[in-house]
């Protein structure tokens, strides 16, 4: 029995050592006011820093250099490549504004979405139709407002998500209970909450819009788009076969996934779920074309679920083919509560999930905790096995909601703490919610280890077109993706230095992927 017990612990320790690394924190920054702040969504930006956005109560304190307007405004914060605040914006209006959503623009500014119940008061130019509305603001480059479009009905319409497509438009989603008001089109499905999604352009005026639903509560929470122009929608559902559903509720909360086409039209869907909750909240584009979906799950055994939660839930991670079949999954927790926010697809292959982790040493989770809720970061190869994972934290409350790669391939988390310092906290709460944002290396090494050495881009920075001088070696495939991880550009070649066109790409900076047989180089250029 001793020896068992012996060979038990070395087991775990080993397992442990494998597992439970300290993550390596370049740099970490606590920011926020004297009052609540709660972070949503961050991204890496061209010149080598960030942005950082959510709603705030905070009047000017601490980081926060303007008063609020109303009871929650957006507050967006630009750091440097260090974490330094470069500047900060407070906008809002005298209600509600909660911002959701940003993103980079092609013309180097920023364009930030949300909702709103603000009528024109403080930074809002347009009264609200009814109790909430998308409410989408364009800033330049250094954080002033250019445009804004308030877009809702007469209920109540939550922006959540936002993407610059291949025009140079948008496509923004949420979920509306509105009927046919204000600029909503469709009624909603039998008075519940529906998917409502909209092709804005590049002014913010609307295109088309789809209102897509059953005969209860849909809710969108991520939207990709694909190869072909069309898009990928991702959130969850309880609507059985009605409206727009096309197959029963598994359970009380389902993932629904829905592709479109680039007008908008449903080309398929699946709804993917257990016997209880399963929430979705991201989904991203694997580096094969299929998808990563990324949640949290209540569900046991049942459905199209595999395996039986640890915890109250857990992350559940899905990959779906480029037709929405399942591949693999992987429920993944300990024996508490535990769940997937978002997540990155590395171009080997690997991604990145992050979330929330109430859980100590127990099931999947080797790592102990800090406080009573953890970031819980973890890298998965491309059959959603476990490669290491991190619990990052203070003494209180600490989650991450988006995790971005930077332009020289290091993680950016960015997520909220209560705590002090403690555990791997290094600065004082300064009121009584803050972001608290980290820059970390990969310690499982980044895609840089897997470029190919004797291949050359030009021009690069690169207008219409780019050269690729691949020696002797004969390209099979190529695809292009943004830095954030989506794939924009694919196509088969058969040849030597073949020359790409990229006058359809956005300005940015992107990663090229070569396919020669089983062996692939990636590099990255800029698009003027």
């Amino acid at each position: 029995m001793k020896r068992n017990l012996i060979a038990s612990l070395v087991l775990t320790f080993i397992t442990v050592s494998l597992y439970a690394q300290d993550p390596n924190i370049l740099w970490q920054r606590t920011i926020g006011g004297s009052d609540d702040e709660e972070l949503r969504v961050s991204i890496s930006t061209l010149d080598g820093g960030f942005l950082i956005a959510g709603p705030s109560k905070s009047n000017i304190s601490g980081d926060k250099s303007e008063n609020n307007i109303g009871e929650d405004d957006y507050w967006i914060v630009k750091l440097s490549s260090t974490g330094n605040i470069e500047w900060d914006n407070t906008i809002g209006g005298d209600d509600i504004d909660r911002v959701e959503t940003i993103i980079q623009d092609s013309d180097g500014g920023y364009v930030i979405g949300g909702w709103s119940g603000s009528n024109i008061s403080g930074d809002k130019n347009e009264n609200c139709r009814g109790f909430y509305d998308y409410w989408i603001v364009k800033l330049n480059s250094s954080g002033i407002i250019q445009w804004q479009k308030t877009i809702g009905g007469s209920n109540q319409d939550i922006m959540n998500t936002i993407i610059q497509t291949n025009d140079g438009g948008y496509f923004v989603g949420g979920t509306s209970n509105s009927n046919i008001s204000g600029e909503k089109s469709e009624d909603s499905v039998n008075f519940s909450d529906d998917y409502w999604i909209l092709k804005l352009d590049s002014t913010g005026n609307i295109e088309w819009q789809n209102t897509i639903g059953g005969n209860s509560e849909d809710r969108l929470k991520s939207v990709l788009q694909t190869p072909d122009g069309g898009f990928i929608l991702g959130g969850y559902s309880r609507s059985g076969i009605s409206g727009d559903k096309t197959e029963i509720n598994q359970g009380n909360y389902d993932y629904w996934i829905v592709k479109l086409n680039p007008s908008g039209n449903i080309e398929w869907q699946n709804t993917i779920g257990g016997d209880d909750g399963d929430i979705l909240n991201n989904v991203t584009q694997s580096y094969d074309g299929g998808y990563i979906l990324v949640g949290e799950s209540f569900s046991n055994m049942s459905g199209d679920k595999t395996e039986n939660n640890y915890g109250d839930s857990d992350y559940w991670i899905i990959k779906l083919d480029q037709t929405g079949n399942i591949e693999w999954q992987n429920t993944i927790g300990g024996n508490e509560a535990d769940g997937c926010l978002d997540s990155y697809s590395d171009f080997d292959g690997s991604f990145w999930i992050v979330g929330f982790s109430t859980s100590n040493i127990s099931g999947d989770k080797t790592v102990p905790s800090n406080g009573s809720i953890d970031i819980w970061l973890l890298k998965l190869n491309d059959s959603g096995e476990i490669l290491n994972q991190y619990s990052i934290g203070g003494s209180h409350a600490d989650y991450a909601v988006s995790i971005n790669r930077t332009s020289e391939n290091k993680i950016f988390l960015g997520g909220n703490s209560r705590s002090d310092i403690s555990g791997d906290k290094t600065e004082n709460s300064i009121g009584e919610n803050d972001y608290w944002v980290l820059k970390l290396d990969d310690l499982l090494g980044t895609t840089e280890n897997f470029l190919a050495t004797g291949i050359t881009l030009y021009p690069n920075p690169a207008k219409n077109t780019l050269q690729l001088n691949t020696q002797d070696k004969t390209i099979d495939q190529i695809n292009i993706y943004t830095i954030t991880g989506s794939k924009v550009l694919q196509f088969d070649v058969d040849t030597v230095s073949p020359t790409v066109d990229v006058s359809s790409l956005a300005s940015g900076i992107y990663y090229i992927q070569l396919y020669s047989g089983k062996n692939v180089a990636l590099k990255k250029f800029v698009k003027e």
